[in-house]
């Protein structure tokens, strides 16, 4: 169910998702690889956790597509 929402995610927010939470790289590690700044990680981060507990409580509540 995770995985299927993370995949739902715009490219920018899914990148950041994947290489910081599942491949468990830093927040500087992270933005190295995409060339972005540490703050644009963060700022995505954000964005992207908001984007999944949004899709993931429609889900839970029977409302999403999931």
């Amino acid at each position: 169910m995770v995985r299927q929402a993370v995949d739902k995610l715009p490219e920018r927010l899914k990148l950041v998702v994947l290489l910081f939470y599942m491949e468990e790289l830093s927040v500087k590690q992270t933005a190295e690889i995409l060339k972005i700044p540490a703050g644009t990680v963060l700022s995505r981060l954000y964005q992207a956790r908001k984007t999944l507990k949004k899709e993931l409580e429609s889900v839970i509540n029977g409302k999403g597509t999931g």
